[in-house]
Formats: C-alpha cells, structure tokens, sequence
C-alpha cells in the first residue's frame, strides 16, 4: 500500500504500460483544497494536478461532456479540452466516443480506481481540515430537491443570510444523493421515503414528515362533474404511461384517468394553480395557495420523511452547525403545515357544493 500522501496509478492499455507515481502535496492556498493540492510524478508521463483526475472522474460518472462541465461548474469546452490534454499527457486515449456518450477505454477502466483512492484522501483532508473550522464566515453547500428550497425553505435561508452576513449559502437543487463523502455538498436536505434510512456513514436526524392532498382550482372544480361524471376531470400524471396507475387507483377519485405527465413537482404546482387539473401535491405548498383547495374526502397522505444530513467529519465545523439548528428549528416551526394540518385562511370564498375542499 502506498504511504498517505501518495496514490500510484497502473494503466494497462495493451501492448503498453504505463505506470504513473503521484505525490499529493498539502498546500491549505484556499477553503477547498482539491484545488490546490499539486501532484507531481516520478516518470515519464504524469499527472500535474488533482483537477486532471477531477475532470476525469466527472466524466466518466456523467458520460457527457455538457453534464460533467455541469456538475464541475465550468464550461463544457474546458472538460473537453483537459480530458485531450490529459490523454495526449498521459499517451493513451482514456475514452472512447460512442452514441451514448463518453465510454472508459479499458486503459480508462483501470485508472478508475486509482483516481478514486487519491478522490478519497483529498475528500478526506478537506474533510477533516474544515471540521476544525470554529468560523462563522465561509460558504456552505447545500443539496436539496427544488421543492425543499423554493417551496418551503426560501424565506429561511434570507433570514439565516441575515443572521450571518459572513457565510455564503451555495444551494444546489437535486433529487440526487450528492456524495457527502466526496464534499459535492456539505449539508443534504433529502427527502427519504418513510421506512427507509439514509447512508450509515452520515449523520443527521429526521426533522419532519411531508404529507400531500389533492388540490385544483375552485374554477377547474367548477367545470368539471367530479362526483357524476368523475371521467370529464383529470389527474395531472407524473411519468405514468397509463391512465390509472396504482396511485390514481388509491387516490379520492380513483375513476378520474391521469392526463398529461409532468415530472416536477414545481411546474405540477404552476399547472394544476392554471387550471390543467388535480394534482397531488406537498401540503406545505397547496394550503398556502389562495388560488387552491383540498379536494375529496380522504386525509393527506405521508410521502416522505425529511432528513438533514452531513458527513461525521464535518459534525463540529461552526458554520455548518449553526446552519444545521437554524434550518431545524425553522422546519420544526412549520411542522403543521408540512404534515397537513390544514391552517386557517383570511377571505377564502364558500366551499363549492357537492364537492368537498379545504
């Protein structure tokens, strides 16, 4: 095994071998230190910089030039152009192009898992470097799906900005597990589904339980005949390719066929506030809408729980802890609304007949 600090790559492309000694040195020029640590070689080809095998492990993952630069955050030509830089360095092609997308070569295969130990121990001093962090000043990033941050945390993390001029909120929205380990992401908001736990090697806690209802318009309500004809409605589909998919079957109106798929929650909410339909949707959304109203008679449904998580390295880094309180408490505080208790509106008008809403 090769001593800390050090990670030796075999490439095997035959009839040629190549075998690359990397040194990783520890140069602490800026918060994240993957960009900064050197790794210089002992023979004739080499990797001059982690962000070689950086940008190489980007695509490999994503096996598109566009969603490696994405999940980077630098343009899709420069991906394109380190990994030729990289390949005519190293003088073997580590890709190959296909209809698919990018292809490992096998050269490219066996230099995986090599990139991925010296991945790890840079994830690692990063990790263990900020986690002696005592600052309230730096930047956080922050994984959460779309709905999380602009449908119900938004207002909070002004606040917390308020709180703590010093410390920059990097908010990427997923409905991916970013790998913590690997520090994607320094806190997840995940949305996990009830029964189920998050990775072992992460820490958190369960902070509420999201429930959803079947919301619509008073107007499409209006127009349509749920309780004689419930086939003149519609429930707008998520990815389903049929009309009554299990949910439909289990839901108020089991006899309404789903129309039409829209795979986000979010432009599900802009559509069914437009009239296109039912929906089921997070109550923290639906019961805040003046334009929307409960609908049926069933009681809202558990989806999901809702954990906030980090990695153990990371558990006594200030800023991250003070984020970490900030936003549970503030999920506490909206612990009614996420679970469906439906809150009281000023100015609503009278309840349509015949057809229940809230």
């Amino acid at each position: 095994m090769a001593p800390f600090g050090y990670s030796v790559l075999t490439v095997g492309s035959p009839p040629r071998r190549i075998s690359t000694h990397i040194e990783a040195y520890n140069c602490f020029c800026n918060d994240h230190m993957s960009n900064s640590l050197v790794q210089k070689c002992y023979s004739g080809n080499h990797v001059t910089n982690w962000d070689d095998l950086k940008f190489f492990l980007a695509l490999v993952r994503h096996r598109s030039v566009r969603s490696a630069a994405t999940s980077i955050g630098v343009s899709h030509s420069t991906v394109a152009r380190r990994i030729l830089e990289l390949e005519e360095l190293m003088g073997v092609r580590l890709f190959d192009r296909t209809a698919e997308g990018y292809a490992p070569t096998a050269a490219g295969e066996e230099m995986v898992e090599a990139a991925e130990k010296i991945e790890e121990e840079v994830a690692g001093i990063e990790r263990r470097v900020l986690g002696t962090d005592a600052k309230l000043s730096g930047e956080i990033r922050v994984t959460m799906p779309n709905v999380v941050g602009e449908g119900l945390l938004m207002p909070d993390f002004v606040r917390f900005g308020r709180n703590y001029p010093d410390i920059d909120l990097n908010i990427i929205t997923s409905y991916d597990f970013a790998d913590l380990t690997r520090r994607e992401a320094d806190v997840a908001i995940r949305l996990i589904r009830i029964g189920q736990s998050p990775p072992e090697h992460l820490v958190g806690r369960r902070i509420a339980r999201f429930y959803s209802a079947a919301y619509a318009t008073r107007e499409y309500l209006e127009s349509v005949s749920l309780e004689t004809d419930p086939t003149s409605a519609r429930w707008i589909g998520w990815g389903d390719r049929e009309a009554f998919p299990a949910w439909v079957k289990s839901s108020t109106f089991p006899k309404t066929p789903a129309r039409d798929r829209i795979n986000d929650v979010m432009i599900q909410y802009q559509a069914t506030r437009h009239g296109m339909g039912l929906s089921l949707l997070p109550c923290f959304l639906g019961d805040t809408d003046p334009l929307l109203n409960r609908v049926g008679l069933h009681p809202p449904k558990q989806n999901f729980d809702i954990w906030l998580l980090s990695h153990p390295d990371l558990r006594d880094t200030a800023r991250l802890r003070a984020f970490r309180d900030f936003i549970a408490d503030a999920i506490a505080a909206k612990r009614d609304l996420i679970e469906g208790r439906l809150p009281k509106r000023e100015g609503r008008k009278p309840r349509a007949s015949r057809i229940t809403t809230g």
